[in-house]
């Protein structure tokens, strides 16, 4: 399986399965989870860098007069800064991968460049897709999907309106054929 190119430089490596078919046929769909990520590292490390640039000089300004406790809490914050935008970009390469073939629904969670941290594969047409309203009313939506007991948590980084469409979808994805394979039907009398 090659990795799905996501934008320059970037490629999403997750772990291929050797003993999964990976023909067209096989794999009808595919859906990417990955959060809105608006700010690019490079753009980060140029807001960074302008606002390193301007909150350093004042600072050194109001300690050439004499102010000197401005530089090290300027340094502080930005070094919370800092800190933020690197939380921020490694959230950015969050995702999840729902693969849809003819008799599994396979769910890979990871980051971008890492491969996938935990796979999950479930039988579809015994797969559910759940979409429940927040514990509050104004908590978001949670989106489950859900075989027998089990249940695991998808899109926590959508909107609730993106949430219920991407329900809609992986319902129409996911629900089951008309007749299982392997199965007949027997008339009596």
């Amino acid at each position: 399986m090659d990795p799905i190119p996501l934008r320059e430089g970037f490629r999403l490596h997750y772990n291929p399965h050797p003993s999964r078919n990976d023909s067209p046929a096989a794999l009808p769909a595919r859906v990417v989870i990955a959060p809105n990520a608006s700010l690019s590292p490079e753009q980060a490390v140029w807001f960074m860098a302008s606002i390193s640039a301007v909150g350093l000089s004042i600072a050194l300004v109001f300690t050439w007069m004499g102010f000197w406790p401005v530089l090290p809490i300027a340094g502080l914050e930005l070094t919370a800064l800092g800190a933020a935008l690197w939380v921020s970009l490694r959230r950015n390469a969050y995702r999840e991968v729902v693969d849809v073939n003819d008799g599994h629904v396979i769910v890979e969670m990871g980051r971008v460049g890492e491969g996938a941290v935990s796979t999950i594969c479930w039988p579809r047409a015994w797969t559910r897709i759940d979409l429940r309203a927040g514990a509050n009313r104004l908590a978001p939506t949670e989106l489950w999907l859900a075989f027998g007991a089990q249940r695991l948590r998808l899109a926590r980084c959508l909107t609730d309106e993106e949430r219920e469409c991407l329900a809609d979808r992986l319902k129409s994805l996911i629900k089951a054929p008309a007749v299982l394979p392997g199965l007949t039907t027997a008339r009596t009398g």
